[in-house]
Order: C-alpha cells, then structure tokens, then sequence
C-alpha cells in the first residue's frame, strides 16, 4: 500500500507529466501554425515556377500583331498606346525590356508569362481559404494555370495577364480583409484596384464584390479607414499623369514633316502617341475612359444587327473551352456548399464574377475571351470549394470510429482515387491545351513585317498598313532601327483622310506605299503572303521579260517578272504604264493553268489594289501588280500559262462587264529553283 507521502508524491508527479503533454501539444500546435503559412508559400512557390516552365516553353519567341505588336514598341520607347492609355502595363513591361535576356520584343512577352505565373499562387492561397484544402486548392490552381485563358495571355506581349494577376491580388486582399477586418488589408485592397485600373477597364466591374464585403464589415470601419482607402485607391491612379507627359515630349519630338504631311491635330501619325489621343483635357478624359472607343459597347455589331444571342452561345462556348460540364456542376456545387458555409463572401464573390461576365458579353471584342478571365477565375474558386468538400466527407467517413477496418480501407482509398480523378482536370488541360497554346514557332508577323522594309521602299517614303502589320513594322523601325526614314500610318484612323494623305505625299514628292495582305483576310485557308504596293512606283521598273502589250487605249503592260521558289510556289510580277489617264475602274481575273488546260490557281481583284482604283492613274506612272501562286501537290511538273483579263467595271452595281474583256498571256513559266 502506498503512504500518504507517497499519493502525494504519485499526484503531484502526475499532474507534472500532465502538464508536460499540455506543453508539448501547444508547442506542437504552435510549430504547426508557424509553419503552415511557410508550407504554403513553398507550394505557391512550386506553382508558381511549374506554371512559369510551360508558359516560357510556348512563350512566342519574337514581334507580334496588332495590340501585341504595339505593346512591344511601346513598352520599348515607353509610347501612349491606345484607349485607356495602360500607364502601369507600359512602366512595368519597360523595367524587363533592361533585362539583358532575348530581344526585346520577346522580354514584353516574358513579361506576360512572368504575370500569369504569379497569378498561380495567389489563386492557390484563395482556393485553400475558400476550400479549407490544400489539396483541391493545388488542383484548382494547377488547372487554373492551364486553362486557355490564363495561358494564351502568358504567350503573347498582352495587357490581360497583368490584369488578372491584379484582380487576383485585389480578391485576395479584399477576401483578408473579410476574414480578419485589419485595415492594411482594406488599403492594399483599395490599393490593388486603383492599380487594376490603371492596366484595363475590365477590372472595375470585381467593383461589386469589393462594396458587398466593405458592406458586412461596415462596422469595423470607421471614416478615417475610409479616407485612408480611398486615398490608397487615388495614388496608383495618379499613374495616367504619364500620358499627357510623355504625350508631351514625344509631340515635341514629331517631324515638321509628317505634321505638313497630315496636319490634322488630333492625329499622331507616327505611332509613338495613339491616332486615336487628341492632346487636350478632353482628349485625355476620352482616352483614359475609353469613351472614344464606345463603340464596342452593344449588342450590335459594326453594321447594326442585333448580336444578343450570338453573344450568349459565344459566352458558352468560352466556358466549354475552359472547362468540361461535369467541372461546371463541381462549380456550381461549390456554390452550395460555400452558400451554406459563409453566405455574405458567396455573395461577393458572385457578384463580382457575374459583373466580369455581364460586361464581357456586352462588349463587342475579338478579346472576349480574355475579358472573361476575372469570371473563371472566381469559377475556379467555386470548383476548388467542392472539391474540397467531396474530400473533406471521404475523408471524415474514413475517421469514424465505429466503421471497420476494411471500410475504412476502402474509404482512403476512395479518397485517393478523388484526388486521382481530380487530378485529369489539369493533366487534361495540358494534354489537349499544349499544342493549341504552343507559340514557340510563331514568326509570321516577323516575317510580314520583314517582307514590307524589304521590298525596296524609296528613301522618306510614306507606307499605310493594316494594323495587324503596322505594329510590327513599327516594332522594328522603332526598337531596332530599321528604315527609320519610313513614316507608317496605321490604316484604320486615317481612312477617311486617306486620299488627301495620298495628294499630300505626292504633291511633297514622298512615295507612297500600301502594305498589302494576299488574302486580306488573316483567318483564310491557306498562307498568306504580303507586299508594299506603290501608289505608283516611284521610278521607271526594269522587269525581267520586257513587253509593251497594249491593254486599251490608255493602258499598256511594261512587262513581268516570274520567281520561282520551288516546285509549288512562285511569284508573278506584273508591271502597267499609264500610257494616258484612265478614268475607268478596271478589275482583272489571272488563271493559272497546266499544258492539258486545267487551272491550278486563279485570282480575282483590282488591279495592283482596291485602294488605288485606276481611274485615279495618272499619265505616264508604272505600277507594280503582284501574284503569289501555290500549286497543289498533284500539280504536275511541267510548264504552266497563266491568263490575264481585264474588265471594266460597275462599282455601283458591283459587277463586271464581261464583253469588256482584254486578254493577255503568259507561256512557259516553270517552278523549282
């Protein structure tokens, strides 16, 4: 028996190991909480550098088009691109063009891929909240990097990456802010948005969000916080001081030139400020808001039809690219489950990725699909939520005490197979995206840009192009310094001034060139070729096979050049005089055929182009009138014709006059170096 002394002893002893296990298990809790947040940015990490991998393997490796191709000019000579005039994509994307890594087209790009990357872990860290799993949130992040959204703005010199990198950032904080009411959350908050505005005018419209969870946490505010995050919303904002500075010194640096070339005042011809800036006070507030592009507000395209319910199956057909349907239920139960768990933050996220999708269905776009990024991104969150839940109940079925050890076998195992069965929602997203996203080889716009400085433009020419080329072009004249004495004017603002351009460059003895596309539509089958068309030559050609074949009592063919470039291609050159002003509107139909007569390529347009009709030729000017012929691979390899015949035509009823027609021929043309 023990002793009185020793019970006590035996007491006191055990209240000491007591204590020691208490102590041990809230070290241990501590240990935990400290180094979850490490663990975490350590898998944000991974996402982050695993994600950053595949953007730089499809990341394109050189000059880009349109939007893409200004980009990467102006983020070069820091520039005043078009409405809203992205002050904060234009410093940024600068600061990588110093990195001393690939050319500098390539470094806007890289910029891209370095946004979209650190979008990743931010996803990751909203979907483990919102989840309350690690990992649904590595799977929904995971998918998230692949979708095509996210990853077809990390390959291309664009402004939407940043863009949802910054609405990330902006949910992120506004979801703190939410859970813990510290106002350096709501700052960084307001800060983020303010941001977000100053790279595209889509992320005003997570607006909502923001104002539903200021809203339930209004008690937590007081006017001072206000002030403060309204200030701290006003300061990134201050960011659109850049344009009329930089307008400024870039106006004063503009050729007398170019200014008695196109006097109009609202018009920056060179490229280096938007044609579309007036330099005034209302210039600016048209610029930076976007209302001098209004226009692509509506449910009605160019032409005024009714689009509505094209938009909506549009709409669909983007989700359906994202994400198969059985991850839109997963979505869609993620908002169930995150309904019942916490229904104010369900609602603002609802609100602000239903905004994102309102506005980018209402807008009129070929960028749509990115507008969206915001509403897939909030989406995905929701995906993340149930699958979290599908693996929390699995998973606590596995733990119930009173099940057997062969279903509780079965259980983790379940629970293994989810994970498993989950995982084909990124695994898919990579194996079917990669090729389609994959931009490693794309250097056609290279290559068109290229092909124009090099077809012998005359010195201070004058060259108008489409804008799909015009910014690449400019890419090169600006940021490489090549033909810097060429003046390229974007073709679209221009247009209805576009003859008095024409008159101006002749009467100032500058020559005159259209960038032409062959076909002029970029989605056409097949490949397209380009080349500098001039509106005339400036100088008497020296073709190849000389002629003076007459066409009609104005018109005389000069002669042609044939260049073969292999066994399929090859380019006939076909060179006019004005022998006396024509003042008729011609057209011409040329049919390649082989020696049994059957026609293997065929083209029908305006002579040289649409946009210098004939009967604005002029006595004694020569044209240059191009064809790019491909045959198809059962063309046989043996001489070729080709036939040229000229029409007159009826512009008002849009038709030619076929007894009008004049013939030519061309004998034994060969292809094959």
């Amino acid at each position: 028996m023990l002793t009185q002394n020793s019970r006590e002893r035996y007491h006191i002893l055990h209240l000491d190991c007591l204590d020691y296990n208490v102590t041990v298990v809230a070290f241990r809790a501590r240990l935990k909480i400290k180094s979850e947040p490490r663990f975490d940015f350590y898998i944000g990490l991974a996402l982050a550098l695993a994600a950053f991998v595949v953007y730089l393997r499809t990341l394109t490796p050189g000059v880009l088009d349109g939007d893409s191709g200004e980009w990467q000019y102006m983020a070069n000579i820091l520039g005043v691109p078009h409405s809203t005039g992205y002050p904060s994509y234009v410093l940024l994307a600068k600061l990588l063009t110093l990195f001393p890594i690939g050319n500098a087209a390539w470094r806007v790009n890289l910029f891209s891929a370095l946004c979209a990357a650190l979008t990743v872990p931010i996803v990751y860290f909203l979907a483990k909240r919102l989840a309350r799993a690690r990992v649904a949130a590595i799977l929904a992040a995971s998918f998230f990097a692949l979708m095509p959204t996210l990853w077809a703005s990390a390959t291309i010199a664009e402004v939407y990456a940043l863009n949802t990198l910054l609405i990330a950032l902006t949910l992120f904080f506004a979801v703190r802010f939410f859970d813990r009411a510290h106002a350096r959350d709501l700052y960084a908050m307001a800060f983020c948005f303010g941001l977000a505005l100053t790279n595209h005018r889509i992320a005003f419209f997570i607006a909502p969000a923001l104002l539903a969870i200021i809203w339930f946490k209004r008690r937590e505010l007081s006017w001072q916080k206000f002030a403060s995050a309204a200030l701290a919303f006003l300061i990134p904002l201050t960011l659109y001081l850049y344009i009329p500075l930089r307008a400024s010194q870039l106006l004063a640096e503009q050729s007398p030139q170019n200014w008695e070339l196109y006097p109009r005042a609202q018009a920056i011809v060179n490229g280096k400020i938007t044609a579309y800036y007036n330099h005034t006070p209302q210039g600016f507030f048209n610029l930076v808001t976007a209302l001098d592009n209004r226009n692509k507000l509506g449910f009605q395209d160019a032409s005024g039809e009714d689009k509505m319910m094209a938009r909506f199956v549009n709409a669909w057909t983007l989700l359906r690219e994202q994400i198969d349907p059985f991850g839109i239920l997963l979505a869609l139960g993620g908002i169930v489950v995150l309904w019942r768990r916490e229904r104010h933050l369900t609602i603002a996220l609802l609100l602000g990725g239903l905004s994102v999708a309102a506005i980018s269905i209402y807008l009129r776009a070929e960028s749509t699909r990115f507008y969206f990024s915001g509403a897939y991104l909030v989406m995905v969150l929701f995906f993340a939520v149930a699958i979290g839940w599908i693996l929390e109940k699995i998973k606590m079925r596995a733990a119930e005490p009173n099940s057997s050890a062969r279903h509780q076998k079965l259980l983790r195992l379940a629970y293994y197979a989810a994970i498993f069965y989950f995982a084909f929602f990124p695994l898919c997203a990579l194996y079917f995206n990669f090729a389609r996203m994959d931009q490693s080889g794309n250097t056609k716009y290279d290559a068109y840009a290229r092909a124009i400085l090099n077809d012998n433009l005359a010195p201070n020419a004058v060259l108008v192009a489409p804008w799909e080329v015009a910014t690449p072009i400019r890419y090169f004249q600006y940021v490489e310094n090549a033909r810097p004495d060429v003046l390229t004017i974007h073709e679209s603002p221009v247009r209805p001034q576009y003859q008095k351009i024409l008159d101006a460059a002749q009467r100032l003895g500058r020559p005159f060139y259209y960038a032409q596309f062959t076909p002029e539509d970029k989605n056409a089958d097949g490949a397209r070729t380009i080349q500098a068309v001039a509106f005339p030559l400036p100088q008497e050609p020296q073709p190849q096979f000389r002629l003076n074949e007459k066409l009609n009592d104005t018109l005389r063919v000069a002669g042609y050049d044939w260049q073969p470039f292999d066994a399929r291609n090859a380019r006939l050159i076909i060179y006019y005089r004005a022998a006396k002003p024509t003042r008729i509107e011609y057209v011409n139909e040329l049919e390649v055929s082989d020696a049994q007569g059957v026609t293997r390529a065929t083209f029908a347009r305006h002579p040289v182009s649409e946009y210098y009709p004939t009967y604005l030729w002029k006595q004694g000017e020569y044209f240059r009138d191009v064809y790019d012929i491909h045959l198809d691979a059962d063309a046989p390899a043996e001489s070729y014709r080709a036939e040229l015949i000229w029409y007159v035509y009826d512009a008002a009823a849009a038709q030619r006059d076929e007894a009008s027609a004049r013939a030519l021929t061309f004998e034994n043309l060969t292809f094959g170096k």
